[in-house]
């Protein structure tokens, strides 16, 4: 079952650029949605398939681009508010829609995640202050020695 994030009026996307080492392919930026808080401020609202260091509940500083009301562009991180990201990549051999997938990230909504799909085989997954990331970490490692997936810490530092 993947979460689906209800966007509101009051959203807006924030680019976030990427930084690639030459000849390293990959998309140019990341796009997050983020809560307006005033002064050039949001709370991010989604989390990222690309970009380090940013997780949930994070605030940032973004400027607006060229006047567009709906997307601006990440200039700095100002507040980390104890959330993690984690990502993970399906094998090529595995769905998104597969039962076995399914279970597996049921078992992370059980134990207090959220996550965000990117099809056709990227996961994004919100570890929430409360929820022992050691548990979540062996989860995931647990499905990667099986051959499931391969994963990563996006964020791993909360403060």
């Amino acid at each position: 079952m993947t979460t689906e994030l209800d966007i509101g009026e009051t959203l807006i996307r924030i680019r976030v650029p990427l930084e690639h080492s030459d000849g390293e392919s990959g998309p140019p930026d990341d796009w997050l949605w983020a809560e307006p808080l005033g002064a050039g401020r949001y709370r991010v609202e989604s989390c990222p398939f690309f970009a380090y260091g940013i997780s949930r509940d994070d605030v940032v500083l973004a400027a607006v681009e060229g006047g567009a009301e709906d997307a601006a562009r990440l200039d700095d991180v100002v507040e980390k508010c104890g959330h993690r990201t984690l990502r993970l990549a399906l094998d090529p051999g595995a769905e998104l829609s597969d039962e076995g997938v399914q279970t597996f990230l049921e078992r992370l909504l059980e134990q207090g995640c959220t996550h965000e799909a990117l099809r056709p085989k990227l996961v994004a997954v919100d570890v929430p202050p409360e929820v022992d990331v050691a548990r979540i970490a062996e989860v995931l490692q647990d499905r990667a020695n099986e051959g499931l997936i391969v994963w990563e810490w996006a964020d791993p530092r909360p403060c």
